[in-house]
């Protein structure tokens, strides 16, 4: 069986990888597909400082916190893990695999390949590729997980910037079409491949 398509999106810190990953749910979700898997959306405080980060379930909205400053779990630069964050996780993975017609990761980095569990299941999911993904991954990824990255990185790669995520965005229907291509066929999958 071929593995199915994969979309790699990386760049710096705060340049938009989760606002594209969000995006391209949405647009999916538009043309009939089920998606699942998660996005990690920054969590502020009142004055403006980030606080942490959550992770919202695509599937049915729920959330969890997956690290903060006030944490008690592992630390990763300036945050802590939550100790209930992998569990959280994995369940999102699980129920992706058998609900989903797109499966969304947000993000690839240090603080959650940090979760043993999730590393695994990532690896085991980059390896099987069953349904077509798109995945955000941490812009030093390559340095602190060549394995991960080397997995991550065999399909369509897109390194987001400032200066090309508008022009990006706008080809948000092309991008959608061709990962969900298979997989949606029968609901609007049909379109041209993007060329980066």
């Amino acid at each position: 069986m071929r593995a199915a398509r994969l979309l790699a999106i990386t760049g710096r810190p705060g340049v938009g990888k989760t606002t594209l990953a969000l995006a391209l749910a949405d647009k999916a979700k538009e043309i009939g597909c089920r998606v699942g898997g998660f996005v990690t959306p920054e969590i502020r405080t009142a004055a403006g400082p980030r606080w942490g980060f959550k992770l919202k379930d695509l599937h049915d909205g729920n959330e969890h916190l997956l690290a903060s400053v006030d944490s008690t779990g592992v630390r990763i630069g300036k945050y802590r893990l939550d100790p209930d964050a992998e569990g959280f996780l994995l369940s999102v993975i699980t129920k992706a695999l058998s609900l989903a017609d797109l499966v969304i990761i947000d993000e690839v980095g240090p603080m959650e390949l940090s979760l043993k569990g999730f590393r695994e299941a990532i690896r085991n999911l980059l390896t099987r590729r069953p349904l077509p993904m798109a995945i955000t991954f941490h812009y030093r990824l390559r340095q602190s997980d060549p394995q991960i990255y080397y997995l991550i990185t065999r399909d369509k790669v897109i390194e987001l910037t400032e200066q090309n995520r508008d022009l990006i965005k706008a080809k948000l229907d092309e991008l959608v079409r061709w990962l969900v291509d298979e997989a949606c066929s029968d609901k609007g999958g049909q379109g041209p491949a993007l060329h980066t």
